[in-house]
């Protein structure tokens, strides 16, 4: 049994997990025995499970990881069939995963078929114990679970809290997340970026939050400056499946930085970049092998590093700047745009609650950027915005209304959805444009 688990008795009657919608609360201590009595009967398979974040969910995958095995998290929301498909695909390909406590997890999908990731259950911990290096948390802070333990950023937070005597609180998921942040069990929180602006939208104060932890996409420097001028104790952060959550995290922001960035890589993680400005990293909490097709596969190379597929650069303070992804950078007319870069400007505009940037084919250019826009904001605001802070060739084409069938709050957005999107709406579709 992983330290994970042995650590759990030391705790005693400290809370380990509050369900804040029905009240129930279970001690480290209780929690302990209660994984013996959810241990699975069936040891010969990994365990498909599927649920909202909930102490019943969390005690099934808890069970499964205390019993030596691999637990594979699911959303709610995928229909069987695709969860049956899933189950196949880690089943069949390749050599055998080796049956420990561990984890296989779903990339996003968000630019391309999701990928399966394999950890076993020592990278988890060797994240938790490193990011905890960076926000404190033990007896006496709550962290809410408010994102998807199918997620690595929220499967990260039960690790990390029951590694540390915290406690994992989950929300009544019936009412809005400003009422549980208000909540005196909830000291920290992991956020993206629409639901801080929600959140600072709707003019809540949260005075005994220790820690705000933004991550899962780029925070713009507008939004960041106006958190900090409402003292959000707030910490940004960069972080991937692959590498079972953080790899580098700022310590809280005491003031705007010059550059917005990430932080400096954790304790035992090292970061480099390549001569295309490609963030290639070594973990402890790397995935031990990952499929992409039909074989499992080592992720790292030859001497330990892994390539991200994200593109980045250094602050003159050292911390690791985000500025796009490789597969999403599009070439315009022999130009290289990062479409990363243009959302974060449009974020900056009045009205603008998310903004989302495209590429579509071109007959002369090959590529051109447009943009879909959640708010009510006229185009010539957008682009005068825009082009005091642009050159002119990244300037989108055209700026969409946000479309009814992509989830403007959803964590990720689906890209390739809203890119077949645009490609219709510029060929002949009739929405109208902002």
């Amino acid at each position: 049994m992983t330290s994970l688990f042995e650590n759990l008795g030391s705790y005693g009657n400290a809370p380990a997990l509050v369900d804040l919608g029905s009240g129930e609360s279970i001690s480290h201590a209780r929690l302990r025995d209660e994984l013996r009595v959810h241990e699975p009967a069936d040891s010969g398979k990994p365990v498909i499970l599927s649920g909202a974040p909930e102490v019943g969910a969390a005690l099934r995958l808890l069970a499964v990881l205390a019993s030596g095995r691999l637990v594979v998290p699911t959303s709610l929301k995928l229909p069987a069939a695709e969860v049956r498909r899933r189950g196949a695909q880690i089943a069949g390909p390749g050599a055998a995963l080796p049956m420990q406590a561990g984890t296989i997890l779903f990339t996003s999908g968000s630019s391309g078929r999701p990928k399966a990731v394999f950890h076993n259950l020592c990278a988890h911990e060797a994240n938790a114990r490193a990011a905890a290096e960076r926000i404190p948390l033990g007896v006496g802070c709550g962290w809410l679970l408010n994102l998807p333990m199918h997620h690595v950023s929220g499967l990260a937070v039960l690790v990390r809290c029951l590694l540390s005597g915290a406690t994992v609180v989950f929300p009544d998921r019936s009412r809005p997340l400003a009422e549980a942040l208000g909540h005196p069990a909830v000291t920290h929180v992991s956020v993206v970026a629409v639901q801080l602006q929600r959140l600072l939208e709707g003019g809540g104060r949260f005075p005994q939050l220790q820690a705000v932890l933004g991550g899962g996409g780029p925070f713009s420097s507008a939004l960041v400056d106006r958190a900090l001028g409402a003292g959000v104790p707030l910490h940004l952060t960069y972080g991937m499946t692959e590498t079972a959550s953080q790899i580098a995290t700022t310590e809280r922001l005491e003031s705007m930085p010059e550059r917005v960035h990430a932080g400096h890589p954790l304790s035992g993680t090292d970061v480099r970049l390549s001569d295309r400005g490609e963030i290639f990293v070594k973990s402890p909490g790397m995935a031990q092998m990952i499929l992409e097709t039909t074989e499992w596969h080592s992720p790292i190379d030859a001497d330990g590093w892994f390539g991200t597929g994200d593109i980045g650069a250094f602050a003159s303070s050292g911390g690791l700047c985000i500025t796009g992804r490789m597969d999403r950078m599009l070439v315009s007319g022999g130009e290289n745009i990062h479409p990363e870069a243009i959302e974060c400007l449009l974020a900056e505009v009045p009205g603008v609650r998310r903004a989302a940037v495209v590429a579509i084919d071109h007959s002369e250019f090959g590529q051109r950027p447009v943009a879909f826009i959640d708010g009510a904001v006229e185009e010539g605001v957008l682009r005068d915005h825009l082009g005091g802070r642009l050159e002119r060739f990244a300037i989108p084409d055209r700026f969409f209304p946000w479309p009814d069938e992509i989830v403007a709050d959803a964590a990720k957005i689906d890209y390739p959805a809203l890119t077949a999107i645009a490609q219709f709406l510029s060929t002949g579709g009739r929405q109208e444009s902002t």
